[in-house]
């Protein structure tokens, strides 16, 4: 064989042994959703040995391997006679035979230490273990008493209960959704009696503190489902929420029902809700990267209060909503690649004002869209953003609409059915 051949196959062998290596270091990240555990060794004298027996065999191919690579690299020398080798070669070959010795007494001592270093890995895993489950014990056990307190006949166990439940979610992460959902979902218990008001307002007040901005402890990215239920005076006022926030089905009455400068992140849904409170107000709601949806939803009271909000990649749908406040207001809206969108709703009575909305931005169509909706007795002001309005397939019956502007142009109206003497400026004739 010739030499270059020779090199070739013992570099070939080398990057294969370094190939072997680097897989065996690397599994994990190349196959991420596995999960390599260790086989269960047996303890006491009998694994012990195995492990000794083991390493010794592997240092015996290695040592094989390695002879044999070295004899037949060297093209199979032979050997000469024993009595041809003098005193120095003889000791030569001693040291070489107590060297190859200690190796495998080294091999002996590596394979005892790795052990131990796995039996010790292995105890410091199960103490990890043990603790981690300890821990969850006692957050299962404080979980079992606020439940049980919350149940409890008595308001006052009751509100120990609200604050137990809540202290639990600011130190059990990993649960902090589900102990959310249990003090949400209290609302929709029906009790009544002494102290229960302040039970429910002491629920809302954790859930407040714990969504502003300036929270230490934020439950701002869960999940908050308050369907169903009926709040009175709600205040939600200037808070933030980046996951999802139900209010379907609620009922909101009393003086005011504010989301007033409140953030929202990913969604707002009032499916089925009904605003019965003197005012609602939504003025300077911010909505980035979500929707907010209002399907089927009531509005009465005095005034519902949409202005100066801001969208933001955001979309704002009311879908066969119902409008009697007899004001409703959505000037100094702001949108930003978003828009706004009325299907199929009700308004009657009322004053629907979208004026005023310099920080309109038109991104290729229309900011506003309002279809298949039915206007009675209205009066609409689109000034200075009448040209970014546009309505499709609606009536409008006895209603008036203003629009002041240094340079007026209408929206791109279609099918729109005036009756009842319908008001509508002069730039508009042409639609």
């Amino acid at each position: 064989m010739s030499d270059w051949l020779r090199w070739l196959l013992i570099a070939l062998c080398l990057v294969l042994a370094l190939l072997v290596v680097w897989l065996g270091r690397r599994r994990r990240s190349l196959f991420p959703g596995v999960e390599w555990t260790r086989r269960k060794r047996v303890r006491g004298r009998r694994g012990m040995v195995g492990s000794v027996l083991g390493w010794l065999v592997v240092a015996l191919v290695v040592a094989g391997s390695t002879g044999g690579g070295l004899l037949w690299f060297l093209g199979w020398p032979r050997l000469p006679d024993a009595g041809q080798f003098d005193v120095a070669q003889l000791l030569d070959l001693l040291k070489i035979a107590l060297s190859v010795v200690a190796g495998f007494g080294g091999v002996v001592l590596l394979a005892v230490n790795y052990r131990k270093q796995r039996v010790a890995e292995d105890e410091h895993d199960l103490a990890v273990q043990r603790a981690e489950r300890e821990v969850v014990q006692k957050f299962n056990e404080r979980f079992g008493s606020a439940a049980e307190q919350l149940a409890n006949e008595s308001a006052a166990v009751r509100l120990a209960g609200v604050y137990a439940m809540a202290g639990l979610a600011d130190d059990w992460v990993d649960k902090r959704q589900v102990c959310v959902d249990v003090l949400c979902g209290y609302f929709r218990i029906t009790r009544e009696g002494a102290g229960e008001t302040e039970v429910r307002e002491a629920i809302l007040r954790v859930i407040r503190d714990r969504t502003r901005a300036s929270a230490v402890i934020s439950w701002s990215p869960l999940d908050f489902d308050f369907s169903g239920v009926t709040l009175e005076n709600a205040d939600f006022a200037r808070l933030k929420f980046d996951g999802e926030v139900l209010f379907d089905g609620a009922e909101f009455v009393g003086g005011v029902a504010s989301f007033a400068g409140a953030q929202f992140g990913r969604l707002l849904s009032f499916h089925g809700a009904r605003f019965s409170a003197a005012e609602t107000n939504f003025a300077g709601l911010s909505v980035t990267s979500g929707k907010a949806e209002f399907v089927g939803t009531e509005f009465g009271g005095e005034k519902a209060d949409f202005s100066d909000g801001f969208l933001e990649f955001a979309s704002m749908s009311f879908f066969r909503c119902r409008f009697t406040a007899p004001v409703v207001g959505f000037s100094q809206l702001s949108t930003h690649i978003s828009r706004v969108v009325f299907d199929r709703c009700a308004l009657a009575d009322l004053e629907f004002d979208l004026a005023n909305g310099q920080s309109y931005e038109a991104i290729s169509r229309a900011t506003v869209l309002v279809d298949h909706c039915r206007f009675e007795r209205c009066r609409i002001d689109l000034s200075r953003v009448g040209r970014h309005v546009v309505l499709t397939d609606c009536v409008l019956d006895t209603v008036t609409v203003v629009d002041r502007d240094e340079d007026p142009q209408p929206g791109g109206w279609s099918n729109v059915e005036l009756r009842g003497g319908t008001s509508l400026p002069a730039h508009f004739a042409a639609v």
